[in-house]
This record gives C-alpha cells, sequence and structure tokens, in this order.
C-alpha cells in the first residue's frame, strides 16, 4: 500500500493495480470512506479540490444509484 497523494481531507493510496480515495465524508463527526476509481480518476482528484469533488461524486451517484 502506497499514499501517492494527500491533503487535509483525502488520501489517494495505489494498492497493487487499485487506487483507492480515502476521505472524510463528515462534517460535524469524523466519517472516513474509501471508494475504489480508475487510475484516471486518481491522477484527475490530484489536480484541485474541485477536481477531487467531483470524482468523490461520480463514484458516489455509481455505488448509490
Amino acid at each position: 500500500m502506497e499514499i501517492v497523494y494527500k491533503n487535509d481531507w483525502m488520501q489517494i493510496i495505489k494498492k497493487g493495480e487499485q487506487y483507492i480515495i480515502r476521505y472524510n465524508s463528515g462534517d460535524l463527526i469524523n466519517s472516513i470512506r474509501e471508494i475504489k476509481v480508475l487510475k484516471a480518476d486518481a491522477l484527475k482528484a490530484q489536480k484541485s479540490e474541485q477536481s477531487a469533488y467531483e470524482v468523490i461524486l461520480k463514484y458516489q451517484n455509481l455505488y448509490n444509484g
């Protein structure tokens, strides 16, 4: 497991060939979530907070929709 990117509220982790975004989804109470993402989306999420937010929303909609 390798942390390839980290900021105040999110980490991007590489496990073998998988990329995982681990992020804090809570405002008042910390709630850490993990989502598996494609490499292209992991790279996009590193560009800016807005890009990271877009990637997270994309996968939340896939998993919940």
